[in-house]
């Protein structure tokens, strides 16, 4: 015997749940570090020596660990420590760059959420110009008994005769 537990099915499997908040947070923890990273060299560039760039992922990850540390430069091959600009500079440039990352993001959260909603039922509703273009006016007057039933429901004859 079989208990309905398993019989259930889910109609679209298409993942257990937990893969897309994974994916979720290794997209916005990558997003704030490449932010970090162009924050150091847009502050590099604007009030230190020149463009300021990790090359390869072992330096990325200790030059990011050099921001978190306090020691923006370090990490950075010695040519290129020499351009970075003042701590204070740098934290602020990053902290502009992470903010805009931020807001980036929940941008694009609440446009996903306006126009794509799963299981919403507007999306395979037909607007009135859209009905009216595919069945007419004159159609959509015959058929309103049966298109809202609700407003424009059948006179029953019957009824009325034997009511009075």
């Amino acid at each position: 015997m079989t208990t309905p537990y398993q019989r259930r099915r889910d109609p679209q499997p298409m993942s257990q749940g937990w893969e897309t908040a994974v994916a979720a947070v290794g997209c916005a923890l990558m997003g704030l570090g490449l932010a970090a990273l162009f924050g150091l060299g847009v502050a590099s560039v604007l009030f230190g020596g020149g463009w300021v760039w990790p090359h390869g992922t072992d330096t990325i990850g200790h030059v990011i660990g050099g921001i978190l540390s306090g020691h923006p430069g370090r990490g950075l091959p010695a040519p290129q420590s020499q351009l970075v600009a003042s701590p204070g500079v740098v934290y602020a440039c990053v902290a502009v760059c992470e903010l805009l990352v931020v807001s980036l993001a929940v941008l694009a959260g609440v446009l996903f959420a306006r126009y794509h909603r799963p299981g919403d039922a507007r999306g395979g509703m037909a607007s009135r110009g859209e009905a009216d273009q595919v069945l007419g006016i004159s159609k959509l007057r015959n058929a309103k008994e049966i298109i809202r039933p609700d407003l424009y429901g059948r006179d029953d004859t019957a009824t009325k005769k034997a009511s009075s």
